[in-house]
């Protein structure tokens, strides 16, 4: 395949899905499970019509009060009904029940999804720069491995978020992460305004944890740079509202 062929696929693979508030995407990594269902909403779509029009039916959805922090919730399988929003304080969710789904909320963070087929085992994490350095990932991770999953079984998806193009921060961001990181510099951009690259963080965390490279995938699409098509913090303010990223499975 030539480089052309492989950018338009790549194009093609995040033209959103759906219309209206159903609209939509989806990452080729996920899509190809049997019995999966995830999404990531975009400006102007909702959560519930997403993942009614992905699951084929309404589904419970289970969604935390993020604190940008790394607490990890573990869904067992007493089956309540999910709590009253916003929920408990955490930053990313861990389930093995089929038929509910778990989400997390981004404006610029990274959503995470993740899955272990063979057992059956889900989970979702919002990584900012303050839960990348605290760890999230990996303690998601940690937290699937303590429901059952397989390390080299884990596939993550990462979706649309703030890219290393539009990152900038400052000496006090770029510290904390040297602190939490002795790679860190791989994921720091230098320059006029120094910018951090969090999806490479979040990869390089995940393959720290044992997560094979072919089974992370990334939607590569900067939220700062896609006005027409997703919802950024940084450059909208406090109104902008904020986007999701869901998965399930169908039961």
């Amino acid at each position: 395949m030539s480089d052309r062929d492989s950018r338009e696929r790549t194009d093609t693979e995040r033209r959103p899905r759906g219309a209206g508030s159903a609209r939509h995407l989806t990452l080729p990594l996920l899509d190809r499970l049997p019995g999966l269902v995830h999404a990531f909403t975009v400006a102007g779509s909702g959560e519930h019509e997403v993942l009614r029009a992905v699951a084929g039916r309404a589904l419970p959805l289970w969604t935390l009060r993020q604190v940008h922090g790394r607490t990890v919730r573990t869904l067992d399988g007493s089956g309540s009904a999910p709590w009253p929003p916003p929920g408990p304080d955490g930053d990313a969710l861990v389930t093995t029940r089929r038929g509910e789904a778990i989400a997390i909320h981004v404006a610029d963070c990274v959503p995470i999804l993740l899955c272990d087929p063979g057992a059956g085992v889900l989970g979702a994490a919002h990584a900012g720069w303050r839960g990348t350095v605290a760890g999230v990932l990996g303690a998601t991770i940690e937290a699937m491995i303590a429901a059952g999953a397989h390390r080299g079984a884990i596939h993550v998806a990462m979706g649309p978020a703030i890219g290393a193009c539009c990152f900038e921060v400052g000496p006090e961001v770029v510290a904390a992460f040297r602190d939490a990181d002795p790679d860190a510099d791989s994921s720091i951009r230098p320059g006029a305004r120094t910018r951090i690259d969090l999806l490479d963080a979040n990869r390089r965390q995940a393959i720290a944890a044992g997560v094979r490279k072919d089974r992370i995938e990334t939607a590569d699409l900067c939220t700062v740079c896609r006005p027409d098509l997703l919802i950024s913090y940084r450059r909208g303010g406090k109104g902008s509202g904020r986007m999701t990223g869901l998965i399930a499975w169908r039961a």
